[in-house]
């Protein structure tokens, strides 16, 4: 019997509410309503009854339910003991995150979790988000650390750190020399933005905050990483919306400025397989849940 079905009915009968339960899972309702019924179906019982409010265990599922929390908690005890096994001799840790996270948030990540695991050889890659959700499904990374939208239910998800955006200048722009820039004020002023393939949730994100703003650029320069996106606005291709921690690249010719504009923050979430949970990767979480505070 696959394992996960297993989580996702203890997870139903202690909320006893298939959204709250969903959610708790991070899956959609759907999903999980396929799963369970899938459950019921291979054992031939019923284990719910779906005609109270909240949903009650038959007595099948009461009995399911004794031995399905035995089982996930020896399967719980077998994964800490390999983990402590194999944390004695190091282990690899194989990280994607995208170029501008990297600048700021992973850091003191990092340095927390190789405190803590000195022996484990972490190896980090800068890769799109895109590139790295098709990474973690080949098994090519263990955890990812990605832009949003992230719409495979088969992959955990958990949000790490919030950006706020700054426009990005070249020197010479009229508005450069301001403390604090509307986006209405750079109409007239082409964009530099993330192509579609690269970044598309991100992209997307882009223009929807310049449209808010009232900046309609009537010109379109793609790139497709940070980097290249500021060496075009150092080169006075345009402007671009960037995340505040790109500042911390010093490109030449481009300078940095906040916004008066109200926009909404940008996500940054930790993605990983729960099927094929790596060593450590419970121990990096806790890291950045204990390292989050002063940067989100």
């Amino acid at each position: 019997m696959d394992i996960r079905p297993l989580r996702y009915f203890v997870a139903l009968a202690e909320q006893r509410h298939f959204g709250q339960a969903a959610e708790a899972l991070h899956i959609a309702q759907p999903a999980l309503s396929q799963q369970i019924k899938m459950l019921e179906a291979e054992l031939d019982v019923q284990l719910f009854d779906r005609s109270t409010r909240p949903i009650n265990l038959t007595p099948a599922g009461l009995a399911l339910l004794r031995e399905a929390r035995a089982v996930l908690s020896q399967l719980s005890r077998a994964e800490a003991i390999a983990r402590q096994e194999g944390a004695k001799d190091g282990g690899r840790l194989v990280i994607g995150i995208t170029g501008t996270a990297a600048m700021e948030f992973a850091v003191p990540v990092l340095r927390a979790f190789g405190e803590r695991r000195p022996n484990v050889q972490v190896s980090l890659r800068e890769m799109s988000s895109p590139a790295q959700l098709a990474a973690l499904e080949e098994g090519e990374i263990h955890i990812g650390f990605v832009r949003p939208p992230v719409q495979d239910e088969r992959m955990s998800i958990r949000l790490v750190h919030t950006d706020p955006f700054q426009v990005a200048l070249p020197e010479n722009h009229p508005k450069a020399g301001e403390e604090r820039v509307r986006l209405a004020e750079l109409s007239g002023t082409p964009l530099v933005i993330f192509d579609r393939e690269e970044a598309p949730g991100f992209r997307d994100l882009m223009l929807h905050v310049c449209r808010s703003g009232g900046y309609v650029p009537t010109i379109i320069q793609d790139a497709s990483q940070m980097s290249m996106m500021l060496c075009l606005v150092g080169s006075g291709f345009g402007c671009a919306l960037v995340p505040r921690s790109a500042r911390r690249m010093q490109i030449p010719g481009v300078v940095h400025r906040p916004l008066v504009d109200s926009c909404p923050m940008i996500e940054l979430y930790a993605v990983w397989m729960p099927d094929n949970h790596a060593p450590f990767i419970d121990e990096l979480l806790d890291v950045v849940e204990a390292t989050r505070a002063p940067f989100a």
